[in-house]
């Protein structure tokens, strides 16, 4: 588990662009492909308001620069969460679990009364159950061959 607290703050485009790319970067094969990479600076240049928000980032005290990122929004009926990721040296220590659940806590009070899907792998479909979401449906290939979408839900 984590030894230090993580600090979530909101995401500033001009200084942390790079370090969210770095993330992606850090999480390529099995998590994700080189080809989203242009599909998340599309986002992160397109889609996030200029305070920051809805996306966030995570810091962590003796670690240099960001360990997680992600965000949430509306895409009716649901709410959804987005481009969630954790540095890869740190998976499995609680900080994406710590994460989720301030975006989720951050959804609900956006859109109270609103279900909160996910779009992700079956490589992170196990973190998202433990979390509550069930599956839906799996959509075999969608973003690579062997990289599987699985559609998730958290009820209200």
């Amino acid at each position: 588990m984590l030894a230090t607290v993580p600090v979530f703050r909101a995401y500033e485009a001009i200084r942390d662009e790079e370090a969210v790319l770095q993330l992606f970067r850090s999480n390529l094969a099995p998590y994700f492909v080189p080809e989203e990479e242009a599909d998340l600076l599309a986002f992160l240049r397109g889609e996030v308001s200029t305070d920051g928000l809805p996306y966030f980032v995570a810091e962590l005290a003796g670690h240099a620069g960001l360990v997680a990122a992600g965000g949430y929004a509306l895409n009716h009926p649901y709410a959804v969460l987005t481009w969630g990721m954790v540095n890869r040296q740190l998976h499995g220590q609680g900080l994406g679990r710590a994460f989720t659940a301030f975006r989720i806590a951050q959804c609900r009070q956006a859109y109270p009364g609103k279900s909160i899907e996910i779009k992700t792998s079956q490589h992170t479909e196990g973190f998202y159950a433990k979390l509550g979401f069930r599956t839906l449906a799996i959509e075999p290939d969608k973003w690579a061959p062997g990289l599987h979408e699985v559609h998730m839900l958290l009820e209200v």
